[in-house]
């Protein structure tokens, strides 16, 4: 079956048409090094970025990086803040930042639309956020970056979604904050266990 010049140009726009619709309606934008996330944690937060773009327009960018120094670092902020289509929220994160071996970078920004669309702390404090909770038990033998992201961004587009009266089918929910309350009642169970042993040990020797 031969096709005609006409319909060709025409089946090569239709597919232009939908290959840029599909680009420039990505609501999750990830610009990340490899290897620092799972892939498998990419998709899930790419769904559930999609939805929320499709349903309120909000854009997520998420930045990860293994080192980043403060120009770099600075460049980022400066690139994304002038680029992405608002509303939008710019997640920056670097597992080690300038000279520090072991103390990373972790900051979020968003336009003047979603100033009171989310909450920060909830994700960030260092004892109750969804996302530092995990990202802070340093002593796990497995990377806790995957999970940590799954369930900080997972909570962040929920907030945000709900902000705007709705709610995600690709949402994970409740099991996020479930895990991570799970995971802080083991690490702090295991330093109390250790302070008991060091008390135990203390006492024993004065008798």
């Amino acid at each position: 079956m031969i096709i005609s010049l006409k319909k060709r140009v025409a089946l090569a726009t239709l597919f232009i048409l939908i290959f840029t619709t599909s680009l420039f309606s990505n609501g999750f934008i990830y610009d990340g090094d490899k290897n620092v996330i799972l892939d498998k944690a990419i998709v899930k937060m790419k769904q559930m970025g999609d939805e929320l773009y499709q349903k309120t327009a909000v854009t997520t960018v998420l930045v990860v990086r293994k080192h980043l120094d403060k120009k770099e670092f600075l460049s980022l902020k400066n690139k994304y803040l002038k680029t992405a289509k608002k509303p939008f929220v710019l997640w920056i994160f670097s597992k080690t930042y300038m000279d520090r071996k072991n103390i990373g970078i972790n900051q979020m920004f968003n336009s003047p639309e979603l100033d009171k669309k989310f909450d920060k702390d909830s994700l960030f404090s260092p004892f109750t956020g969804t996302f530092t909770r995990i990202i802070s038990v340093h002593k796990s033998k497995v990377d806790p970056t995957s999970a940590a992201f799954i369930n900080g961004y997972g909570d962040l587009v929920d907030m945000l979604a709900s902000s705007y009266g709705i709610k995600l089918k690709s949402s994970i929910g409740n099991g996020s904050h479930i895990m991570t309350d799970i995971i802080r009642i083991f690490f702090y169970g295991m330093l109390l266990l250790v302070l008991l042993k060091f008390l135990y040990m203390k006492f024993k020797r004065k008798a």
